[in-house]
């Protein structure tokens, strides 16, 4: 099979991620694609560049729409998208992304997590307890809406336009991103700007003591445009992210129903959580930027060019990982990178940590049955940087 076929989102791929990912790695580890990027797939060179800030830095998307921009006639609402993205954390550099990455960070774990977790828990089991069957990527999508929607103060009547967004702006990240799809992110970016503002609206209206409200006077009025590129980045991110990660891990604790977790003892649940997180992997690849013309493990490489650092293949490397394809709930040490490595760890780890070892025990005691449905089989998603279910039915009794 070759290199190439990594970038395939055929459904047979996606079944067989893993094992393609480890033949790749195990051939052809560092290695330039045919577009010249440096695609980077084993575990101390994938950990290596996200730690060298001197050579390499957060993807700049600035070239990428001045050429799509010249195609599409300078679309308003793209070049507005374009501006909208120097305000993603993912998306910043030096020292207006660590000064950004502070104030969010700080006003981000401000919020009451127990309770707004524990409610959405309640509310999810309260609402599949007594159907037969659904589609888990819906349930863990409903839990990821509720969590944000009680940060920030969104509406239940929300959570179509949400769940839309979220899915649409991560059209970005993939590599066969075309103008069609750009313009599609653009028009999504666009919409989220004009409900954000609204919601701004209505909360300094009803004298809504909520987050945004928060941030916005903290960034001041002149600020508005960073303050909803910043939550345009945190929705989209709380959103798939969670859900790819609990659909996956949910999956994963029902294949391997045979094996025990004491999901009562804090350190049992936590170490089975930090497996579930290497063993899933929810984000697959994440991109980098070279700064300087420059060589890196004998392979040259132009200035602006893309780095693709491939997390799943790095957190199933053998070198690192004992036994890597199999799924240990009691592995320690467990030195993987599913949320990236220093100053591009993720932001919302710590959150996404207390929510499985909340949601996991509970859903899981909730419907002790669960398996997979025997006659609707799950439908792969055509994402390639988030690799996960569009479609995953269950039958819960």
């Amino acid at each position: 099979m070759s290199v190439a076929t990594i970038w395939s989102s055929q459904n047979k791929i996606s079944q067989n991620y893993a094992e393609l990912i480890d033949d790749v790695r195990k051939t052809n580890p560092v290695h330039l694609n045919v577009f010249g990027d440096l695609v980077v797939m084993d575990y101390k060179h994938v950990k290596k560049i996200f730690a060298d800030s001197e050579n390499f830095q957060n993807f700049d998307f600035t070239e990428r729409f001045k050429v799509v921009s010249s195609i599409a006639n300078n679309d308003p609402a793209l070049l507005e998208f374009g501006e909208s993205l120097r305000h993603w954390l993912l998306f910043m550099n030096g020292d207006a992304h660590a000064e950004h990455r502070k104030l969010v960070n700080k006003k981000f774990y401000e919020a009451n997590y127990e309770s707004i977790t524990m409610d959405a828990i309640h509310e999810v089991i309260e609402t599949y307890r007594n159907k037969e069957e659904a589609d888990l990527v819906e349930i863990t999508r409903k839990f990821s809406f509720l969590i944000i929607s009680k940060i920030i103060g969104l509406q239940s009547e929300d959570y179509d336009f949400i769940q839309k967004f979220s899915y649409v702006i991560t059209l970005i990240f993939e590599k066969t991103l075309n103008v069609k799809d750009l313009l599609e992110c653009a028009q999504m970016s666009r919409q989220f700007r004009s409900y954000l503002g609204d919601a701004l609206s209505r909360q300094e209206k009803d004298l809504t003591n909520s987050l945004l409200i928060e941030m916005k006077e903290i960034m001041g009025s002149s600020s508005v445009n960073q303050l909803i590129g910043t939550w345009e980045f945190l929705v989209n991110a709380a959103t798939e992210t969670t859900t790819l990660l609990l659909t996956r891990s949910i999956a994963t604790l029902i294949e391997h129903k045979d094996i025990h977790i004491n999901w009562q003892a804090h350190d049992g649940c936590a170490i089975a959580v930090e497996e579930l997180i290497r063993y899933v992997s929810p984000v697959n690849w994440i991109p980098r930027q070279v700064k300087a013309d420059m060589e890196f493990e004998g392979l040259r490489i132009k200035k602006g060019k893309t780095v693709l650092l491939g997390i799943a293949s790095a957190n199933r490397d053998p070198e690192v990982f004992h036994n890597p394809e199999t799924f240990i709930p009691t592995r320690k040490p467990n030195p993987h990178i599913g949320f990236g490595f220093g100053i591009h760890h993720c932001m919302g780890a710590r959150l996404s940590r207390f929510e499985m070892q909340k949601f996991l025990p509970r859903f899981m005691a909730a419907f002790p049955d669960i398996r997979l449905h025997p006659e609707k089989p799950g439908e792969w998603d055509s994402k390639v940087f988030f690799r996960g279910h569009k479609h995953l039915p269950v039958l819960l009794k």
